[in-house]
């Protein structure tokens, strides 16, 4: 807290009484609150050199990024599912898929699980040869040479530890080259030849030259790898992505990533191909085993067939004859039908009692499939096509996971219980077909009984011929269904169509070269901006005169412009020697405004002070009591400021004697008066550094000091201390007609607002004066204007701004 702040306070008013400042601390202070566009004005010019440099370093990021960063490829291609059933095609109804339990979405996912399945990528890893990878060195980054490789290399690996291991390759000349390789830290090298085959205990392999080799190669650099199945397997899972592209349209999006467009768009081809075949052999290896099932079939009908045939001629050619009574009455008409009906009965028994084994046996029942016509209970076959669909599922699971999976434990668990359905229901059917059975077998006791009065020969060739016409219709059943499915064998069609294959696509998705510049731009805009912001907010000086007039309770007197002819060490007397200049009009500008003040009075008090040193304070005494003498009045200036004087400087004078050696006796007014390059300007300096100043300045010494300087002199000009640090200054501005308070641009600290709004209260004359102001713009210094309003001054040269120098060296002429 300043000296200032400290007293009490309190100050004295012009009748002697003690004025309260205890409501000062309810004065608030907006510099903070405010946005001050004039001074992010200036900040932003103090910047632009650093904003310019982020944004460049950001687009030269963003250069690197992308000239260093290796491409990433992206193939895809468009697969639609078109389940068509053979038995569909034939008319049986119940064999299509499409009829089968289980919605699309449930089919489509299952054929993306295969399409993401080790099992298919081992096949694709096998079809494609991908053991060995070349790849070329750059200067920084490294190419994969997929299809032209300068050379190839056949042979093995016999350690694991050299699959996927780099093998450094350096071309000596058209028929040799330099092998390299580290192991264990240890860099091994040797010499071979094209065509050599190199052995160790390791590797066996042989380097031969391809015909994308030319001399150009000689001293390049390539390395190759000798890949191991596992990683292969491992790339293709971890870079292939299948995803449903339209759900309605049965459509499949297959998609592999790679470094290498071309390698990228293999990939995919060789997954939509393998994908076709394993589609079609699944399909063919489902109808192989419905056509065994039916010959075995055959063949066993074939045999009772025969036999029956046989016995039949056997009697015919034992009995001579044909012409066998064929009337056996409605006794044996109906002995036949039960005969028919009984075998009838017993194949239909022999089938469930072969359908009980397949499932006891836990194997597939497609093969089953064919017979189900055969039995006429739409329950029973209702479950045991839910068995194979569960079942086909199951195995098409098992294509992509392990048995000990939730989903397969999950299937097997659907299939157990089905399974238990479908042997209740078959025990349930055989009782029935049993209690058949014995009906009508107790039904053609009954009727034999009848017709035992039949000739034996008659009954034994009724037999015979029955069994043979009962053979012969089963046989040509199994013959047609053989026939059925040996033609949708031949006509099995893929389950998927290729509607939009891979192709070769040179622009990679990563990175975008236009993103990431763009990218670098906006990051550097907005590290530039966030300078500027932190820079803005964490300013705690006044920088423009608008910014220091804001809430401020005095009266502005006018703007001092920088002086920047030269840089002076201290304060100097200027406007002697550039009377034209433009610190010299703002001078005058001020001077006339010190005539407003005091219009009445013919002798004027002038003190000027500040709120620290360093703020320009003797620099604006010293030259406006130059500028105040040029006008033709006799002007004198006091360096009250003992502690750290400085107008004798300003003067290029001695300090030997001053006002403390007046003010204690030491020395006469006249002794100590110096005269100056101004005819009408004289000063006495502060003299040496008294103990005790502002007791000097309260003696009655001080103000017969005054008075006697005003007989000779128009004006007097005062030099105070800084009221900021002591309270000296404050003493004389009580004191003075024309109090001058003096704040500098980007110097004086936004707390002197309220130094200044708090004298106002004691000291109602008090003005402010703004010294170094910064010409931001070619309409006046400050982005204000009292009348001075300049361009070029003699004397003076224009500061050169940032962008002038950018246009500059751009060779942009303004």
């Amino acid at each position: 807290m300043s000296l200032l702040e400290d007293e009490d306070k309190r100050s004295l008013n012009g009748s002697g009484q003690r004025v309260s400042f205890a409501d000062d601390s309810e004065e608030e202070d907006d510099v903070f609150g405010d946005f001050d566009f004039a001074k992010l004005l200036v900040i932003a010019n103090k910047s632009l050199v650093w904003v310019i440099l982020l944004v460049v370093l950001s687009i030269t990021g963003a250069f690197l990024y992308v000239r260093y960063t290796k491409p990433v490829y992206e193939s895809s291609s468009i697969l639609k599912l078109d389940l068509k059933s053979e038995a569909g095609v034939l008319g049986l109804n119940k064999f299509n898929d499409e009829n089968m339990p289980g919605n699309k979405l449930s089919t489509i996912s299952g054929e993306i699980e295969f399409l993401k399945s080790r099992y298919l990528y081992e096949k694709i890893v096998d079809r494609m040869k991908m053991n060995v990878s070349y790849f070329a060195y750059g200067n920084i980054l490294y190419e994969e040479r997929y299809n032209n490789s300068p050379f190839k290399v056949i042979g093995e690996i016999k350690h694991p530890d050299f699959l996927d291991f780099k093998f450094d390759i350096t071309f000596l000349d058209k028929d040799k080259f330099l092998l390299s390789y580290k192991k264990n830290d240890e860099e091994i090298k040797s010499e071979h030849y094209f065509g050599e085959k190199i052995s160790t205990d390791n590797y066996s392999f042989t380097l031969y030259p391809t015909t994308f080799w030319s001399t150009n190669e000689t001293g390049a650099k390539y390395f190759f790898t000798m890949n191991s199945k596992e990683a292969l397997v491992k790339n293709l899972m971890d870079n292939v992505s299948v995803s449903i592209l339209n759900l309605d349209a049965n459509t499949i999006l297959l998609s592999y990533k790679n470094h290498n467009y071309s390698k990228a768009t293999d990939i995919v081809n060789t997954i939509d191909s393998v994908y076709l075949e394993q589609t079609l052999e699944n399909k063919s290896k489902s109808h192989e085993q419905t056509i065994k099932f039916l010959e075995a079939s055959l063949l066993k009908t074939e045999e009772n067939l025969a036999k029956a045939e046989k016995d039949l001629e056997t009697f015919v050619r034992n009995n001579r004859t044909v012409d066998v009574k064929q009337d056996f009455g409605k006794s044996g008409i109906k002995i036949e039908e039960l005969e028919k009906e009984k075998q009838v009965l017993k194949s239909r028994i022999s089938m469930l009692g072969e359908l009980k084994d397949l499932i006891l046996g836990d194997q597939e029942v497609n093969s089953f499939i064919p017979a189900l016509s055969q039995v006429e209970n739409p329950q029973l076959s209702a479950a045991i096509n839910s068995l194979n669909t569960l079942q086909e599922e199951r195995n098409r699971l098992l294509n992509s996971q392990r048995e000990n999976t939730l989903v397969v434990k999950t299937k097997n668990k659907s299939i157990e219980r089905i399974k238990e359905n479908v042997l209740e229901l078959i025990d349930i059917n055989k009782r029935i077909l049993h209690q058949q059975t014995a009906e009508i077998n107790a039904k053609m006791v009954q009727l034999e009984q009848e017709v035992l009065s039949l000739p034996s020969k008659e009954t034994e060739f009724t037999r015979l011929k029955r069994f043979y016409s009962i053979y012969e219709k089963f046989y040509l059943l199994l013959m047609e269904k053989e026939a059925e499915f040996g033609i949708a064998k031949a006509g099995t069609i893929p389950n998927f169509v290729i509607l939009s294959p891979a192709l070769n696509n040179p622009n990679p998705i990563y990175p975008k070269k236009i993103f990431i510049y763009i990218s670098g731009l906006g990051i550097g805009i907005f590290l530039g901006i966030s300078l500027i912001a932190i820079r803005y907010l964490l300013n705690d000086t006044i920088s423009t005169q608008k910014e220091l007039e804001r809430s401020l309770h005095a009266s502005m007197l006018g703007g001092i412009p920088e002086y920047s002819k030269e840089k002076m060490e201290v304060s100097k007397l200027v406007v002697d020697k550039n009377p034209k200049s433009a610190i010299s009009e703002a001078l005058r500008s001020i001077r006339t405004n010190l005539e407003f003040i005091c219009p009445n009075k013919k002798k004027k008090l002038i003190a000027v002070t500040s709120t620290v040193s360093g703020e320009g304070k003797t620099f604006v005494a010293s030259n406006l009591s130059g500028v105040i003498a040029l006008s033709n009045q006799k002007v004198i200036l006091l360096d009250l400021d003992m502690r750290k004087p400085k107008v004798h400087l300003a003067f290029e004078k001695e300090n030997f004697k001053g006002m403390s050696t007046v003010l204690i006796g030491k020395h006469t007014l006249e002794e100590c008066i110096q005269s100056t390059s101004i005819s009408n300007l004289s000063f006495i300096s502060a003299g040496p550094t008294p103990p005790n100043p502002s007791e000097l300045i309260l003696r009655e010494e001080f103000d017969m000091l005054i008075k006697r300087l005003f007989e000779i002199y128009d004006v007097v000009v005062i030099d105070t201390p800084p009221v900021g640090l002591v309270t000296d200054g404050i003493l004389i501005l009580r004191k003075a007609d024309i109090p001058l308070y003096v704040v500098r641009t980007d110097y004086s600290k936004k707390s002197a607002k309220r130094n200044i709004n708090k004298l106002v209260k004691t000291i109602p004359k008090l003005c402010v004066l703004m010294n170094a102001l910064k010409a931001i713009n070619t309409y006046g210094y400050g982005g204000y204007g009292y009348g001075y309003g300049y361009g070029y001054y003699e004397g003076e040269t224009e500061k050169e701004s940032i962008i002038s120098k950018i246009k500059s060296l751009a060779g942009v002429k303004a």
